[in-house]
């Protein structure tokens, strides 16, 4: 076999590989965009209207659905024109979606460790619960792109997510949206807690997001790497 005969090899081996990879993330972000309708819906329309916003499930979900829509569009162009489009803005996108959904099980299975299994109640909450941040942290580590070592600065675009929620609620009780008796966690609430306790737990959450992300990163690399493993191989 000649060296042209093997690059050809090498190339086509590369490109089923790619195409397979971008469709399994196609299949999922629909996958995840379709099943966060209902959950939505019934929320917002049959439980709790407006004041669904101060439930970090809801707002998490509302920005996976999100980001998955944009990825679904990355995802067609990049099967059409076989260009690689995962560059730093939708990687970041998505690496803050899994993590968003990573925190969203901690919170879950916390709550299960303290005695309360309301969270996977009903189908929806399951759905919010469980089965999308599994299917949005399996979308990152195994079927996005990495970009290059990022470094440790640069990780904390991935907590984007707690920042954006933490705007939302703010803007919500300072606007009186929703009233301050409706805080949705004890850790935030000044009428429970001295405001240093209410800080330090913040700084808590970002550490633990910061660390989420890392490891979502660090897997992300490896699997990138096994994915694409023995294609120039003789």
């Amino acid at each position: 076999m000649s060296e042209y005969d093997k690059l050809d090899g090498v190339m086509e081996l590369f490109d089923r590989r790619f195409r397979l990879k971008k469709s399994i993330n196609l299949l999922i972000s629909m996958i995840i965009v379709m099943i966060g309708i209902v959950p939505m819906y019934l929320v917002f329309a049959k439980k709790a209207g407006i004041y669904a916003l101060r439930w970090l499930t809801v707002d998490g979900t509302l920005f996976t659905m999100t980001g998955s829509f944009i990825f679904i569009i990355v995802n067609i162009y990049e099967l059409v024109t076989g260009k690689e489009l995962t560059h730093i803005p939708v990687y970041f996108i998505r690496l803050s979606c899994a993590v968003s959904e990573a925190v969203i099980m901690i919170v879950v299975f916390i709550g299960f460790c303290l005695g309360d299994p309301s969270a996977l109640d009903e189908w929806d909450e399951l759905v919010t619960h469980a089965i999308m941040p599994v299917l949005m942290i399996i979308s990152f580590v195994t079927n996005d792109s990495p970009i290059g070592k990022i470094k440790p600065l640069m990780r904390l675009h991935g907590t984007w997510f707690i920042t954006i929620y933490g705007l939302i609620i703010i803007q919500l009780f300072a606007t009186e949206v929703i009233p301050m008796s409706m805080i949705p966690y004890p850790f935030l609430n000044p009428d429970l807690l001295p405001m240093w306790m209410i800080i330090g737990a913040i700084l808590l959450i970002y550490i633990i997001a910061f660390t989420i992300a890392t490891v979502l990163y660090l897997l992300n690399r490896k699997m990138s790497w096994l994915w694409f493993r023995g294609i120039t191989k003789d």
